[in-house]
């Protein structure tokens, strides 16, 4: 971008009285000015015994002009080009130089420039040239690379950054871009934008195609319609090969070329009212303004998760930098906002049978990817005891099964003579979402969360567990032996361990699983740092008091040892109960899901987050 030059500041009362005029060759070719306070000084110096040059801009004093000192409060922004005009001019051979120079000036607000008063001082060793400057006159747009005709693209790019880095998002308000129509833009750069998603107040998610193969491009920015600037899209955005297009415009660009692109672009003061446009500006000074078709994601956010993730390569190098730049942040302000974005839900409650008085306890038991296990639990827990005494709540959280679940509960409900309530919120909010959705519509003091695949080896496992609990110290989080349907173990409680495939992320361990049952001999009663959030037994105070499950997380993952962990930096702690035994179906319950791939990218993103946030203490907990 080139090089920052603070200038040389003299002392008000110090004065250079025999500038010494050397061998530098120095011509001026424009001195403009941009936003009515920026300077840009362009032409080309050289010295023929060195390399480079050194630039300063000075004030002459005096009456005869014949003092200067350092002009004050100011930094000169020095970018350095060729100049094949001089090369030839001058009669070089060899190498290319960058004999050309563009020089950028902030100058104090309100300050009025003379340029007659302005001198541009051009150093080498001990050799310098004072060059006389033009007259600053308003500079267009279309003029910033008019005189650039020898530059290559880099350079051209190198101006613009420039431009932009000084003068932030008031560069695209300089007067004088001359407009390029869409379809005279195509002829040397095409696009198709696949997904526009907005979240207002947080930023845009933009994914498709880019296709520039000639680096027509200087600047691609997003801009919404209250006058807010995105970041450049050019040099932040993710881009990975898109064969399908390079086969559809053969010849325009490298066979490597990345023509996919995605980025998540911040805009904190996007609205949801606001209109979105995308600015492009080509090296030859000329913009293109298009309106961008957004979509403000309001019911599904799992497919709008899905869509963030389809492109995201885990197996990239800088997958961890994408993740932390573009992923992470976009999926965090769509399930961090979900509630704004969404509104409170219309929650049906549907209650089967007599309602428990007075319940001991409220089970807890989130239904998605498939309902039948409802009936499977609900033929157990007809001849359990405990139940008689037991709130059972079943949160269905996904729509598409709505429909065919009610008539299911109804028959359940004729045959077994179980009470229990149905929670429907309308739309899914993830397993998180779902649970705490439970808790809210539980009226007993004590809570047990289970999944749908959690199958009781006997009857009254509720109520020892309970009374087993009541004997523990500073109790978190209490929760059984989980045993696969093949006599293998599940669950012992839980650990964690770093993933060197993936960049080390903790990920959570559970001690003993796969192992067969009659190989393991667990404690009575064991200290864990974690225990799985298939089967837990927590006060709904203690719950509440830690803000529940974090809904953060996507749809099923982490959000258990998420939750132990605020508990035990709060001072609590977590038992796993060796001699109560449950069979756990594990992952049946979301056998439903068809994109394995997308899910396992939401596990890696919640392994991210959760190593951001829980990193240090999970550190001290495994030492």
């Amino acid at each position: 971008m080139g090089k920052l030059t603070q200038l040389l500041f003299a002392d008000k009362s110090e004065s250079i009285t025999e500038p010494r005029d050397g061998i530098p060759h120095v011509w001026v070719d424009v001195c403009g000015i941009l936003g009515q306070r920026y300077l840009l000084i362009q032409g080309w110096a050289f010295h023929p015994a060195y390399e480079s040059v050194n630039f300063r801009l000075v004030s002459m004093v005096g009456d005869a002009g014949d003092n200067e000192k350092a002009a004050a409060n100011s930094v000169l922004y020095t970018l350095r080009t060729t100049r094949l005009d001089v090369n030839k001019q001058f009669g070089f051979q060899g190498a290319v130089r960058r004999w050309g120079y563009s020089l950028l000036l902030e100058c104090p607000e309100g300050v009025e420039i003379d340029h007659t008063q302005l001198r541009l001082s051009v150093e080498a060793g001990r050799d310098r040239k004072l060059a006389e400057l033009k007259p600053f006159e308003p500079l267009a747009g279309g003029a910033l690379f008019g005189h650039c005709a020898t530059w290559n693209a880099e350079e051209k790019q190198k101006l613009f950054n420039l431009l932009r880095t000084v003068m932030g998002s008031k560069v695209y308000e300089i007067e004088g871009f001359p407009h390029m129509q869409e379809g005279q833009l195509r002829a040397h750069v095409n696009w198709h934008w696949d997904n526009v998603l907005a979240v207002p107040g947080r930023g845009v998610f933009l994914a498709g195609w880019l296709l520039d193969g000639q680096k027509e491009l200087a600047s691609m920015v997003l801009r919404s319609s209250d006058g807010c600037y995105s970041s450049e899209l050019l040099d932040r955005s993710v881009r990975y090969a898109r064969q399908d297009v390079l086969d559809a415009f053969p010849g325009t660009a490298p066979a490597d070329y990345k023509a996919g692109l995605y980025a998540w672009i911040p805009m904190p003061h996007l609205m949801e009212r606001s209109a979105l446009e995308i600015v492009m500006l080509t090296k030859q000074g000329a913009v293109t303004i298009l309106p961008l078709q957004q979509r403000i994601v309001r019911e599904d956010i799992t497919l709008a998760s899905q869509q963030i993730l389809v492109n995201f390569n885990v197996r990239a190098r800088d997958y961890q930098k994408v993740m932390r730049e573009h992923v992470g942040p976009a999926l965090a302000a769509l399930w961090e906002n979900r509630q704004s974005l969404l509104g409170e839900p219309e929650v049906e409650v549907v209650q089967f049978g007599a309602p428990i008085e007075a319940p001991k306890r409220s089970v807890i038991v989130p239904l998605y990817g498939r309902y039948d296990f409802l009936l499977h639990q609900v033929a157990q827990f007809t001849s359990d005891k405990d139940f008689a005494e037991t709130e059972l709540i079943y949160v269905l959280d996904d729509p598409r099964l709505y429909e065919a679940f009610m008539p299911f509960c109804h028959d359940t409900a004729a045959l077994f003579p179980v009470s229990f309530k149905v929670v429907y919120a309308g739309r899914n909010l993830g397993y998180a979402g779902a649970n705490n959705l439970g808790a809210r519509y539980a009226t007993s003091d004590q809570l047990v969360l289970l999944n749908s695949d959690i199958i009781p080896s006997e009857g009254g496992w509720l109520s020892r567990i309970e009374h087993k609990a009541t004997d523990l110290e500073s109790v978190g989080v209490v929760a059984p032996k989980l045993v696969y349907d093949d006599g293998t173990i599940q669950h012992l409680g839980m650990s964690f361990s770093r993933s060197a495939e993936y960049g080390q992320l903790w990920l959570n361990e559970h001690p003993g699983k796969g192992k067969p049952e009659w190989l393991v001999s667990p404690e009575t009663v064991e200290e864990a740092p974690a225990v799985t959030g298939a089967c837990m037994f927590i006060s709904k105070a203690l719950y509440e008091s830690v803000g529940g499950l974090d809904e953060t997380y996507v749809l099923g993952d982490f959000e258990d040892s998420d939750l132990c962990l605020k508990l035990r930096k709060a001072g609590y702690r977590h038992y796993v109960l060796g001699d109560e035994k449950l069979y756990h179906l594990e992952r049946q319950s979301q056998n439903l899901f068809e994109n394995h791939d997308w899910k396992f990218k939401i596990t890696l993103y919640n392994a991210w987050q959760h190593t951001e946030r829980w990193g240090a203490l999970i550190e001290e907990l495994v030492a």
